[in-house]
């Protein structure tokens, strides 16, 4: 049962190998033409008008929420979205990047809680 299933592709890769092969067979062969790469370099306007799209939802997205938020201010905990730092994501990504790994595992930084203490992620 599992050996069988185990030796399968051994046995496929066996039989591969054993299939008769020739430089000639392949010097007869044509490559088929290269991929259009146009599109790499022509595609600035769709690319930012996509880009523009995105930045009109995102931008849409912060607006309904900041005006649900003003609804609900009366309502928020001590936890509040606009206290949120973006150096302390800088410092958390400094201090993964920083730690040591080898064969006997991984050196967490002493201060690995620290952005999910203070921001309950």
């Amino acid at each position: 049962c599992c050996s069988d299933l185990m030796s399968a592709p051994v046995r496929r890769i066996d039989e591969i190998l054993a299939l008769p092969d020739s430089v000639d067979e392949f010097k007869a062969q044509e490559v088929p033409p290269s991929d259009d790469d146009s599109w790499l370099y022509n595609g600035e306007e769709e690319l930012n008008s996509a880009l523009m799209e995105r930045q009109k939802e995102m931008e849409f997205y912060d607006l309904k929420h900041k005006s649900k938020g003003k609804e609900k201010k009366g309502q928020t905990t001590g936890s509040n979205a606009d206290e949120f730092d973006p150096s302390d994501v800088v410092k958390s990504m400094r201090a993964f990047v920083d730690t040591v790994s080898s064969y006997e595992g991984a050196e967490a930084p002493d201060d690995r809680y620290l952005f999910r203490d203070k921001f309950g992620s």
